[in-house]
C-alpha cells in the first residue's frame, strides 16, 4: 500500500507563494520610510526612545539620495558607491547623536556629516537630470518637474531657511514643527513618486519604444541621420545633444529618438553616438601611419577626456584602446 507524501504547512506556502526579492526601488524605498518615521518619531519622543528615533533617522538625506537615483536610472542593480557615501551618511550623523559632549569625535563626525549631507542634497537634486530630455516621454517630463519642484521647496524650507535665520531658544519649538512637517511631505511625496515609478517603470517605456514598428518617415529620418554620421561626422562633435542634432534635422527630439531605437537599433541616443566615435577610434588605432596618443584619439573622435573614451572602448569592442592597437597593428 503506497502513502501519500505529506508536506508541512510552511512547505505548502513556500510552493504556493514563491518567495520574491525585492526589487532596487523597492529595497530603497523601505529603507527611506522607515528613515522618516524614525526621524519624526524622534523629533516628537524624548529619552532613550528619541535617541534611538533619531539615531536611525539622521541618515534620511543618503537614503533619500539612494531612492531617487532608483526612481530615474533603470538599472536593477546600483554601483557600489552610492551606498558607501549613504552609509557613512548614517554613521556619522548617528555619531553626532550619540557624541553631544562637544569634543573631538563630535565635532569630526559633524563634519563629516555636514559635508556628505549636503553632497547628497545637491545630488538628488541632479538625478532627474541625468537621461537626456530627448529620450523621456512628456509624461515623464512632468514627473521629474513636479518631483524637483517639490524636493527644491522643502530643501529650502527645512535646511537653507532654518539655517539662515538665528537659533532664538523660544523659536526651537517652531523649527521642530517646521522640519517634522517637512519630513512627513517627503515622505508622502517619496510614496507616491514609487507608486508611480512602479505602474510606469522606466524600462517599460524602453521596451515600447523598442517594439514600435518604424515607419517610413522613421527610415527617411534614419537615412539623414546616417548622413550626417558619415559625411559630416558630427560624432566627433565634444558635449553633442540630441537636440543639436534634431535642429540639424528639423525635426523635434522625440522622432529623433524614435527614430534611433526603431530603425537604427540603438537604445538611446548616447549608445549610437558613443558607437560611431569607437568605429572611428578603432580606424584611427589601427592605421600605422598614424602618431596619434590614446588622448589625442579620444578629443578627436569626440570624447571630452580619455577616461570616457577607455570605458566606451572597453565595453564595445572588449579590450582597451591600448591593447586593441598593439593587437591591429603590425609587430616590427
Amino acid at each position: 500500500m503506497s502513502t501519500l507524501p505529506v508536506l508541512s504547512l510552511p512547505a505548502i506556502n513556500r510552493a504556493r507563494w514563491p518567495r520574491r526579492v525585492p526589487s532596487r526601488l523597492e529595497a530603497y524605498a523601505a529603507l527611506c520610510a522607515v528613515s522618516f518615521v524614525c526621524y519624526i518619531a524622534g523629533r516628537l519622543t524624548g529619552g532613550a526612545a528619541g535617541i534611538l528615533f533619531s539615531i536611525l533617522g539622521v541618515g534620511a538625506c543618503g537614503w533619500a539620495w539612494l531612492l531617487t537615483r532608483a526612481l530615474f536610472d533603470s538599472s536593477p542593480r546600483d554601483v557600489w558607491w552610492p551606498r558607501i557615501v549613504a552609509t557613512v551618511i548614517a554613521v556619522a550623523g548617528a555619531l553626532t547623536v550619540l557624541a553631544q559632549d562637544g569634543g573631538g569625535l563630535y565635532r569630526f563626525a559633524g563634519n563629516v556629516y555636514g559635508l556628505s549631507g549636503s553632497a547628497a542634497l545637491l545630488l538628488t537634486f541632479i538625478e532627474p537630470f541625468q537621461s537626456r530630455r530627448g529620450e523621456v516621454s512628456p509624461q515623464e517630463k512632468r514627473f521629474r518637474f513636479a518631483f524637483l519642484a517639490i524636493y527644491a521647496v522643502l530643501v529650502v524650507v527645512a535646511v537653507l531657511g532654518l539655517r539662515a535665520s538665528s537659533p532664538v531658544p523660544a523659536e526651537a519649538w517652531r523649527t521642530d514643527q517646521v522640519r517634522i512637517a517637512c519630513a512627513v511631505i517627503g515622505l508622502v511625496a517619496a510614496s507616491v513618486a514609487v507608486w508611480y515609478r512602479l505602474r510606469h517603470p522606466l524600462v517599460q517605456a524602453e521596451a515600447r519604444s523598442a517594439r514600435r514598428t518604424p515607419t517610413d518617415e522613421d527610415s527617411r529620418l534614419a537615412e539623414r541621420l546616417l548622413g550626417l554620421l558619415r559625411n559630416d561626422a558630427i560624432d566627433a562633435q565634444p558635449d553633442l545633444r540630441i537636440g543639436d542634432v534634431a535642429a540639424r534635422l528639423g525635426q523635434p527630439e522625440y522622432k529623433v529618438s524614435q527614430c534611433i531605437s526603431t530603425v537604427l537599433g540603438f537604445p538611446n541616443f548616447n549608445r549610437l553616438i558613443n558607437h560611431h566615435r569607437i568605429e572611428r577610434a578603432k580606424c584611427l588605432l589601427a592605421d600605422p601611419d598614424q602618431g596619434m596618443s590614446i588622448l589625442e584619439v579620444a578629443f578627436e573622435c569626440g570624447f571630452g577626456s580619455v577616461g570616457p573614451f577607455n570605458r566606451a572602448f572597453r565595453h564595445q569592442v572588449g579590450v582597451t584602446p591600448r591593447e586593441f592597437r598593439a593587437a591591429s597593428r603590425p609587430r616590427s
